[in-house]
């Protein structure tokens, strides 16, 4: 075993512990009648909810070697010590497993007013497969996006293959494409099982632009990425797209900046006759 998975294991076992002993059991499942001779949750509490033994329970808290719970086990841990998501990605990092999928959380409203407040520029926040869930209306103009639609429809990879007017309005259609593969790649192999993932994957996998990035294995994360536009009245626009994470939300902000002036002026007319 490497020194390193041993110092993990000393770790992990150091933050359940920290975790089960300031748990506030008013918040938990177990009874509060008799005396406690310790704050927080009992490790026999714990190995109860989480449906495991109290001896290996132990082991894991007490960092013994080989003591690296299952993927499966960890995350009931997480679940029974009511962890965050920040604090459940923390303990999986430890152990180099991969965590448990979770809830994508709704946009918030700081959010929502934070795009808003961008435009002119266009702006969106996507979660982690890639679907966009809410947009400002410079966006909302321009790409013709309809956040009413459905999941499936608001996902940026079926976007860029399937809308006819994305694949006629980017002049570099094909590298845009190109990317967005590689980073589908990448988000794709966080949630191998996902089924939502799996529908995208299969409403583009006959596009050849598509299987010859996805052939090649080729991934990549999220990267400035330049966008040449063709508007409906044939104004060509120049944009650089920047993508940014939002800390504990597992979502990410993307902002389309102009990059000259004649781009810059089309975007203020957008917002003049959104707003109007």
């Amino acid at each position: 075993m490497k020194e390193v998975d041993v110092i993990n294991e000393k770790v992990l076992g150091h933050f359940l512990r920290y975790k089960r002993t300031t748990a506030d059991i008013a918040n938990f499942a177990v009874s509060q009648t008799r005396s406690r001779r310790t704050p927080g949750l009992t490790r026999e509490e714990v190995a109860d909810l989480a449906n495991i033994s109290t001896d290996w329970y132990t082991r894991i808290e007490q960092g013994r070697t080989g003591s690296i719970p299952s993927g499966d086990v960890l995350a009931a841990l997480c679940r029974v010590l009511q962890l965050t998501a920040a604090e459940t990605d923390y303990a999986f990092n430890l152990t180099g497993l991969r965590p448990p999928a979770q809830k994508q959380p709704d946009v918030s409203e700081q959010l929502s007013s934070f795009i808003a407040d961008l435009s002119p520029r266009p702006a969106y926040i996507m979660d982690q497969q890639l679907t966009i869930l809410a947009a400002n209306a410079t966006y909302q103009r321009l790409f013709n996006f309809d956040a009413t639609q459905p999941s499936l429809k608001r996902n940026l990879v079926w976007r860029t293959f399937n809308d006819p007017e994305i694949r006629s309005s980017l002049i570099n259609w094909e590298q845009v494409a190109q990317y967005l593969t590689a980073v589908f790649r990448n988000h794709y192999s966080q949630s191998p099982d996902s089924k939502f993932l799996y529908q995208v994957f299969q409403s583009v996998n006959q596009d050849p632009t598509f299987l010859s990035v996805w052939n090649t294995l080729t991934v990549t994360n999220f990267e400035p990425q330049r966008l040449f536009f063709q508007t409906e009245t044939h104004q060509e626009l120049y944009l650089v797209e920047n993508t940014f994470e939002v800390p504990a939300t597992h979502q990410f902000i993307v902002i389309e900046n102009a990059a000259d002036a004649a781009t810059r002026n089309h975007l203020a007319h957008i917002e003049t006759e959104t707003s109007s």
